[in-house]
């Protein structure tokens, strides 16, 4: 075999192995089982995405019902699923109504935008008297009902004689707003999208543009003669198009459903301010979707614990239909809110819109095709830590490792929102950020937030993590972080050099220990007395019996009385009772009276004496002016039951009083414990030979 063939098969070889160890291209496929929507195909394969009925990995799942918390669970971190659980507190009509006017009790200027209803069978009672209340004041009203949990305009009719409604049926009765503002003699409403695209923190969007809906009948007030004709009075597409006046049209300024761009043009027409009008639509949007929050961002942690805007973004996403109804004073009105509308198109106008609309929900989305890939190792690796976890993580980490890790956790989480920001504000298209609303009104839609969670989650708000709905680190900015990380980091240095300084200071100190030094002198304690005229400033530390005082003279006793109790003291542990109380007093006030004559008896300097540490000169004793006998007294009798131990002599108690077992006569050698507070007293026994254990 020549060398070029040799060469040629290993090329050839080579190629194949190369091409076995291409990997194949991962593509964004999207689930379209659940949808019966052609219009969510065609976006799809505009974006270059696969389609698919079966596969359950696929990045987006598209449903025209609604879902479950179980349903949300399952999903992995790289999907998309376009409901969220919990929505139906808004998308219901009893839920919406119930959770409106919860609301409006609290702040009833600012949820003023619905029109007055009443749910049954709860409320039938309370709709009863207020019917008969119209009556009696000869006031016609209609009103409309529908069902709790209708949609398409199904079960909806009007009513002025509410008598025939019974009492246990499910629905939903409003007053009939019967002053709308009409186009070419027309009534209509408006079909806005709103893109939720998150619940933690809460992110919602509006479409700049969207349907303008009119009945198939000339409007008149309602009457016994047309109150049954739906063609008049509803706006609903699935009731008007069986109407033979249904126009489909694709000019966008003609036909029974036209585009809000037309609306815009024809107010400038005749001279009313489209602005004030979507200004008022946007607050009404935000004020709905605040009232939902709770609810939402309970179900989304429910469903998925753990799993927050910190960790990753949400799975479920959703884009929703409210209907809206302008009257002659161009004041909007909430109807209802729909969370899987209509995605049919059968004219120019609804293609055009609902295609741009699902296009940018994608778009926001910021989905790539190496989410899954990243997704899937960080769960392995998740599962691998927490069953293989090493010896050292164990171990104790000090409050800058923690601090350090905390800081580092939000300064990257601020900066993924923040990439995540820019991302959404430039791929918006015709969507607009409402909320979080980057005006001054974003403080009043904060509390309004606020009173909804105390609200709706009274028993439920400490599942929830506190502030958590009102967006993380938002007070808080990048260079601040940064700041404060390098702080931490200045402070650890800081601590572990002083740690290095102590243990070279203790390592110092055992290898030359210090030679023992003479014990510090106390000074004396009757250079700090206060005088006698004034009362103690403290609770008198003598108990009943307590040793007779001794005069200052060389520790001689003052007399032969004060010796006679001393030594009786030694020799006897005295014991009473509740009965002896009384003569225990009068025993203990006698010795008092004594003790307090020959404390006062002279007034002699203090003589030279021997403290502890060695000797010292002491200067003379101060005069102590003594006014009365009585002020000494009243002062011992009123602290002497308030303290509860003394030097060396404990008090008695209601049924039992003794004397502690140390001598009293040791009184020179005594010491003071953590409850005296004598020092006055005390230098004037011989115990002024103390240890200083104040």
């Amino acid at each position: 075999m020549s060398l070029e063939g040799s060469t040629e098969s290993s090329n050839e070889n080579s190629s194949t192995v190369n091409l076995n160890k291409t990997k194949k291209r991962i593509v964004i496929s999207v689930n379209l089982s659940f949808t019966r929507y052609d219009v969510v195909k065609r976006v799809a394969e505009s974006l270059g995405y696969s389609t698919t009925l079966e596969n359950d990995d696929s990045f987006i799942i598209w449903s025209d019902s609604t879902v479950t918390a179980e349903r949300c669970a399952e999903l992995k971190p790289y999907q998309r699923i376009n409901h969220f659980p919990g929505m139906g507190e808004i998308a219901r009509k009893d839920c919406l109504a119930r959770n409106l006017q919860k609301m409006q009790r609290i702040y009833s200027d600012d949820y003023d935008f619905f029109p007055r209803s009443w749910t049954l069978p709860a409320d039938y009672t309370t709709l009863m008297n207020h019917y008969h209340e119209l009556r009696k004041r000869r006031k016609n009203k209609t009103f409309i009902c529908k069902p709790a949990n209708g949609a398409m305009g199904n079960g909806i009719h009007l009513l002025q004689n509410l008598e025939k409604i019974g009492m246990h049926d499910h629905m939903v009765v409003q007053e009939y707003l019967d002053r709308p503002l009409i186009v070419d003699g027309m009534k209509f409403d408006l079909r806005i999208y709103v893109l939720v695209l998150s619940c933690d923190p809460l992110k919602v969007f509006l479409y700049d543009d969207g349907l303008m809906r009119l009945s198939t009948s000339e409007y008149a007030p309602p009457s016994e003669k047309n109150i049954d004709n739906m063609f008049m009075h509803l706006t609903n597409y699935s009731i008007n198009k069986s109407n033979e006046n249904y126009e489909n049209c694709d000019d966008e300024t003609k036909g029974s459903k036209r585009s809000i761009k037309y609306l815009k043009s024809w107010m400038a027409s005749h001279n009313y301010s489209f602005t004030t009008l979507w200004n008022s639509i946007i607050d009404i949007v935000i004020k709905t979707m605040i009232v939902a929050e709770p609810y939402l961002l309970h179900a989304y942690r429910m469903a998925r614990p753990g799993t927050t805007s910190a960790s990753t973004s949400s799975v479920c996403f959703e884009v929703l239909g409210m209907d809206i109804f302008v009257d002659r004073k161009l004041r909007p009105w909430l109807l209802e809110v729909n969370r899987s509308p209509s995605f049919g198109c059968d004219s120019k106008v609804d293609a055009d819109i609902k295609f741009d609309v699902i296009k940018t929900a994608f778009s926001l989305l910021n989905l790539k095709p190496g989410e899954k890939k990243r997704a899937l190792a960080a769960q392995k690796e998740l599962s691998r830590a927490r069953l293989l976890r090493p010896r050292n993580s164990l171990a104790r980490k000090t409050q800058f490792d923690v601090r350090k890790t905390l800081l580092r956790s939000q300064l990257s989480e601020l900066r993924r929102v923040s990439d995540q920001t820019k991302y959404e504000d430039n791929n918006c298209g015709k969507f607009c950020r409402i909320f979080p609303a980057r005006t001054s009104v974003q403080t009043e839609y904060v509390n309004l937030l606020n009173a909804a969670f105390r609200t709706f989650l009274a028993g439920r708000g400490s599942l929830l993590e506190p502030k958590s709905h009102q967006g993380m680190l938002q007070h808080l900015r990048e260079s601040e972080l940064l700041d404060m990380l390098q702080q931490c980091e200045h402070d650890e240095m800081e601590a572990q050099s002083a740690q290095a300084e102590a243990a070279a200071a203790a390592a110092a100190t055992a290898a030359n220990p210090p030679v023992n030094k003479a014990p510090v002198k106390m000074q004396p304690l009757h250079n700090k007395m206060r005088p006698w005229s004034s009362p103690p400033p403290s609770p008198f530390p003598f108990s009943r019996y307590v040793t007779s005082p001794t005069s200052f003279s060389s520790g001689t006793p003052v007399n032969e009385e004060s010796s006679s109790i001393r030594s009786n003291f030694r020799s006897r542990r005295l014991k009473l009772h509740s009965d002896d109380i009384e003569t225990s007093l009068r025993k203990s006030n006698a010795i008092l009276l004594k003790q307090i004559d020959s404390l006062f008896k002279e007034d002699t300097p203090e003589p030279k004496g021997k403290y502890i540490g060695g000797p010292k000169k002491t200067s003379a004793l101060t005069s102590v002016p003594f006014r009365s006998k009585k002020i000494v007294f009243n002062s011992i009798i009123k602290y002497k039951h308030k303290s509860l131990l003394s030097c060396n002599i404990n008090n008695l108690s209601d049924k039992t009083m003794s004397i502690d077992k140390r001598v009293v006569s040791k009184a020179s050698t005594s010491s003071h414990n953590r409850f005296c507070r004598c020092p006055e007293v005390c230098a004037k026994i011989k115990s002024s030979y103390m240890k200083p254990y104040r």
